[in-house]
């Protein structure tokens, strides 16, 4: 009978032989730098069709300048929104409508104001209109006049020396010129003592720009002294700062002029109709407005008119026959950021549940040479693992490629004679630069958080630029954006969505490989090294517990990965052959998380061995992990697409208000609290979802806590059990 030793090294070298074989039978299919799931002539005619400058056109179209809104669209509908439509609709697209919806809030909208130097000259420093940046939110309806101090950082003990009887005079019926606008305690103080508004400056980089204004705001209502605050440019307010330091006793003019306004919703929402309706396909989000006084060229009608560029260009390949209509679906919507989704999501389940994958495209437009910056797309979440992260990866690296001059000796080479790209895909008014981008893990900040918790669960990851100098600031203007960019960003939306959205047996070899090849880069570069550092860092006394993280890191990463593979089954044909192509992949994934497992285990022994002591064996489960198995959370019925975090249900607040010092409050005040939420998807149960978050984050939580949580969310309703 043979040893466990012996079977133990037959199995493993079964694994390696295995992985090896496949390893050797993609490289020849993988050999070519410019692979694509999509054939070569699609891409080159996406390419062709798509216009960088047509994106840059509509972008002046829709927000060539930061205007300030004309009174009428508060009653009827916002410039974009009718501008965005009616664009759709001049490409002689019929599907596409205005979605409204009330809200029951309002919002403080600037409707005029200027701020004047009025001794010892008269001098016009900023009038909205002109500035669109100058009036910080916040800010009341006043005019007054005043002579303009400084003040500068302010500590407590200063405050406290403000606050004195025999120093108030010098600020009362003063306006501060400040580092920062006044933010609540501070506001508080400069309010006793007299100060009636603040001028500060709004600068991303005030030496790259000292002319921008970034949209700021500050603690300006509920006093009866301090009424506002402006913001102007880093020169201008050099220039106040160089006359109050003179002894010139300047005296200025605020005026403001602040209307409240009924919120409300509107999305353009469009589509490109699947052959196979009902089956899950592509959303698309962009956000068309960031609050109403803010309007940016590049953050986010950038965004917006690239999609639009994308549905215009398939539109009219599949219109002439060059390509074929998908098989599913693909949507565009255009809302206000993140409240605007979530409402789109809400009145709009049925198109959710039609979604495998939301592309969030939030400044993608702007020149990369300009704002030394790299186009960025931030991946699908570990508790919604998509096939997406390893096509988008593919199709990047296609861009990429072609767009750069990269010294390998399997680069596609560019015409002879000098240093040319090699398959440019730029515009004639736009760079030449070199595309560059980087891929990392799940970030927030953006409309794909709508789609990423466990109430909508559609997995959902960003494009974005990053750094933005100009980013949300009145300089945010067409001319900070490049076409080239636009029309490169267009083409990776575009190439990955219809990839996404028709999946035919043909490409679907492509997807599996993409998918398949990025998750052991991704493993490779995160999860094993950490899991190795884990056992290799340990102490004698400790082995047994960092051996149980390590192992819990692989599973995660594991069990990401054949996620990812999974998540094709959402848009594959589902022929015999489909199936028989993904199940192989992910059998071949099960092998490589067994030798990864086993690796682990090795490095386990040797560093038994470097102690003097026996190999740690994994312990078996405990009572509480074996209960907790058992227990499976599933989104109530009657939360899914309505409700998207605990913290929007009143039941869940009463029980935060009425147990403010039980454990279960505590672990939903904490950083824990989101990510045990997340990972609900009525197939987990609370141990696996235990394990995958302590892996995740690094946290400490107990087992007994996070099964507390759990029965917290139970009881207000946001979750059922099923059992097993």
């Amino acid at each position: 009978m043979k040893t466990l030793k012996s079977i133990l090294n037959h199995k493993i070298i079964i694994t390696l032989l295995t992985l090896s074989l496949f390893n050797v039978l993609y490289s020849q299919t993988g050999s070519d730098p410019l692979k694509t799931p999509l054939k070569q002539d699609v891409i080159t005619m996406l390419s062709n069709e798509i216009s960088g400058q047509m994106i840059y056109n509509n972008m002046v179209s829709v927000s060539g300048a930061p205007w300030i809104r004309d009174q009428a669209e508060f009653g009827s509908t916002f410039y974009e929104t009718q501008r965005m439509y009616d664009l759709v609709k001049s490409y002689g697209i019929e599907n596409v409508k205005i979605e409204r919806s009330e809200s029951n809030r309002s919002f403080s909208y600037p409707a005029e104001a200027e701020f004047w130097l009025t001794s010892p000259e008269k001098k016009l420093v900023a009038r909205l209109g002109a500035d669109a940046a100058l009036v910080a939110g916040g800010s009341r309806s006043a005019d007054f006049e005043g002579e303009l101090i400084y003040i500068p950082p302010v500590s407590e003990l200063d405050t406290e020396e403000m606050l004195k009887p025999e120093n108030r005079e010098k600020y009362n019926g003063k306006i501060a010129l400040m580092w920062s606008h006044a933010q609540r305690d501070l506001a508080k103080v400069l309010d006793s003592v007299g100060v009636k508004a603040v001028i500060s400056f709004g600068s991303r980089e005030r030496y790259v720009d000292p002319d921008m204004v970034v949209y700021s705001s500050g603690s300006y209502s509920g006093f009866n002294n301090l009424m506002l605050g402006f913001t102007i440019s880093w020169r201008q307010w050099s220039e106040l700062m160089e006359d109050v330091e003179y002894g010139t006793g300047p005296v200025v003019r605020c005026m403001t002029k602040i209307e409240q306004k009924q919120d409300k919703f509107e999305t353009v929402f469009s589509w490109i109709p699947g052959t196979e309706p009902d089956g899950k396909g592509v959303i698309f989000t962009a956000h068309l407005f960031e609050g109403y006084t803010k309007r940016g060229a590049n953050d986010n009608t950038g965004g917006c008119v690239v999609q639009l560029e994308i549905l215009r260009a398939l539109s009219s390949l599949i219109e002439s026959g060059a390509i074929e209509q998908p098989r599913r679906s693909i949507y565009f919507v255009w809302p206000n950021e993140i409240s605007g989704t979530y409402e789109f999501i809400s009145t709009h389940p049925e198109v959710i549940e039609k979604s495998a994958i939301n592309i969030n495209m939030d400044m993608v437009t702007e020149s990369l040479r300009l704002n030394n910056s790299l186009l960025t797309m931030g991946e699908s979440p570990n508790h919604l693992p998509s096939f997406y992260d390893g096509l988008a990866n593919s199709v990047l690296n296609y861009v990429w490629r072609t767009n750069d001059i990269v010294y390998l000796n399997d680069s596609p080479r560019g015409r002879r004679g000098g240093q040319y790209l090699p398959l440019p895909m730029v515009e004639k008014n736009g760079s030449l630069d070199a595309f560059r981008y980087y891929i990392h893990e799940a970030t927030g900040g953006s409309d794909h958080i709508c789609f990423n918790n466990s109430s909508v669960a559609v997995p959902g990851i960003e494009f974005f630029t990053w750094p933005d100098y100009w980013y949300h600031a009145d300089k945010d203007t067409p001319d900070k954006g490049d076409p080239t960019q636009m029309k490169r960003i267009a083409f990776i939306g575009a190439a990955t969505a219809y990839a996404s959205a028709n999946c035919t047996d043909e490409v679907l070899g492509g997807i599996i490989a993409e998918a398949s090849e990025y998750g052991y880069s991704r493993v490779a570069q995160r999860e094993l090294p950490e899991a190795l550092s884990l056992v290799r860092e340990s102490e004698a006394d400790d082995l047994t517990a960092s051996l149980v993280k390590a192992l819990n890191v692989i599973s995660l990463a594991g069990d990401r990965e054949i996620g990812a593979l999974e998540s094709i089954r959402e848009i594959y044909s589902g022929s015999v052959f489909s199936k028989s192509q993904l199940d192989n992949s992910i059998r071949e994934w099960e092998l490589y998380r067994n030798f990864l497992v086993s690796q682990v285990k090795g490095t386990a022994r040797l560093r038994a061995e470097s102690f003097g002591i026996k190999p740690p064996a994994v312990p078996a489960h405990t009572k509480q992990e074996s209960k907790s198995d058992k227990l499976v959370p599933v989104i109530s019925h009657d939360i899914k697409y309505r409700i998207f975090s605990p913290g929007s249900l009143p039941a869940y607040n009463e029980y935060l208000q009425n147990n403010p010092d039980s454990r279960a409050v505590q672990i939903a005040r904490g950083r824990d609290a989101r990510s045990l939420t997340n990972y609900i998807d009525g197939t987990r149960s609370v141990t696996q979802i235990w394990k995958y978050v302590t892996a995740e984050t690094g946290s400490e939580i107990s087992l007994d806590d996070a099964a507390v949580y759990f029965d917290m969310l139970k009881e207000t309703g946001f979750i059922t059990y099923n059992n097993f």
